[in-house]
C-alpha cells in the first residue's frame, strides 16, 4: 500500500516540468486572476460657466408673412466675470443682438440675446439656424444654440417686412416693396392706409408671370422730416379673405436724432391708429 501511495505523488522536480510544458497564454490567465487590475479613478467634469435655460428654440410651423422672433435666455455660473466676445449666426437672416447691448456679466447675472427671421424671404420646408455664442471668462470659449422652424409653402408674401429710412443728411429717400401672389389668383390691393403725412405711398402697376403675381409699392420721405423717430404702419387691403390686410412697419430716423436699432414688435407697439387715404 506504501507504495502505491508513493507512485501517485508527482516529486517536486516532476512538478516543475509540468508548470514549464503550459504555454504562456495559460500561465498569464492564471496569474492574471489572482492579482487585481488597477482601474483609473474619473475626476469631476468641468461645469461650462456660460449656462443657457435651452440650446434649443423650436416654434414649429410660422406664418409665410412676417418676422418670426425668439430668445435664448443665459447666466454666468461660473465665478468670474464673462465677456461676450460675437454673436456668430449660421445665418445673416438671424441678426442676433444682446439685449440692451451689454456684453459683461458677473458671476451669477443673467443675459439674453434675440434672434429673428423674415419668413417671407425664406424658402418652405424645416429651417434649422445656429448661433455660436464666442464669450471669455479668462480664456476665449463658445456655446452652440440652435433655433428650429418651418416656413409653410409660399401663398402670400411681402418684401421686405419692415421700412427702415434714416433722413439724417437731409436728402429724400425712397423704399419699394412688393406684394407677391405664388398661388396662381392673382391677388388685387383695394385700398392703402398709412398714419404719417411724412411718408408718400404710390401703388405701382401688378405683374404676373406664370402662377406668381407681383404689385409693387412705392414708398417716399423727403429730405426734410421732424427730429426723432417716427413710427408709423402702411396698411395694405386685398379682395383676398384669407388676406384681407397686411401691414408694414416704417419707422422714420429724423436729423439729429439718437438713432438706435428697434424691433419690428416695438415698431408695433408704438404705432399709433391707422388713417384711410387713396391710393396713389
Amino acid at each position: 500500500m506504501e507504495e502505491q501511495k508513493s507512485t501517485s505523488r508527482l516529486p517536486l522536480w516532476a512538478t516543475g516540468l509540468v508548470l514549464c510544458g503550459l504555454t504562456p497564454a495559460v500561465l498569464a490567465g492564471i496569474f492574471t486572476q489572482a492579482v487585481p487590475v488597477a482601474r483609473p479613478i474619473s475626476g469631476l467634469v468641468e461645469r461650462d460657466p456660460l449656462v443657457f435655460s435651452q440650446y434649443a428654440v423650436h416654434l414649429g410651423e410660422v406664418r409665410p408673412v412676417g418676422t418670426v422672433p425668439a430668445h435664448f435666455d443665459f447666466f454666468n455660473a461660473g465665478t468670474t466675470p464673462i465677456e461676450i466676445l460675437k454673436l456668430d449666426p449660421s445665418c445673416g437672416c438671424l441678426a442676433p443682438r444682446l439685449y440692451g447691448e451689454k456684453t459683461r456679466y458677473e458671476p451669477g447675472e443673467q443675459g439674453r440675446f434675440y434672434v429673428s427671421v423674415k419668413t417671407a424671404n425664406e424658402t418652405p420646408g424645416p429651417k434649422e439656424y445656429t448661433v455660436k455664442v464666442n464669450y471669455n471668462d479668462g480664456k476665449p470659449q463658445e456655446r452652440i444654440v440652435s433655433f428650429k422652424l418651418t416656413v409653410p409653402e409660399k401663398k402670400v408674401s411681402i418684401s421686405p417686412a419692415e421700412v427702415y429710412f434714416y433722413q439724417t443728411h437731409g436728402q429724400a429717400d425712397s423704399r419699394e416693396i412688393v406684394l407677391e401672389d405664388h398661388r396662381g389668383l392673382n391677388l388685387n390691393i383695394i385700398d392703402l392706409e398709412y398714419n404719417d403725412s411724412t411718408a408718400q405711398v404710390t401703388l405701382g402697376e401688378k405683374v404676373v408671370e406664370g402662377s406668381t403675381s407681383r404689385t409693387p409699392i412705392r414708398i417716399d420721405v423727403p429730405g426734410d422730416v421732424p427730429p426723432g423717430r417716427h413710427v408709423s404702419v402702411l396698411a395694405i387691403h386685398t379682395d383676398d379673405s384669407e388676406y384681407r390686410t397686411i401691414r408694414v412697419p416704417i419707422l422714420v430716423w429724423g436729423p439729429k436724432s439718437n438713432i438706435q436699432q428697434a424691433s419690428a414688435e416695438e415698431i408695433k407697439q408704438e404705432s399709433p391708429s391707422t388713417k384711410r387715404s387713396k391710393i396713389k
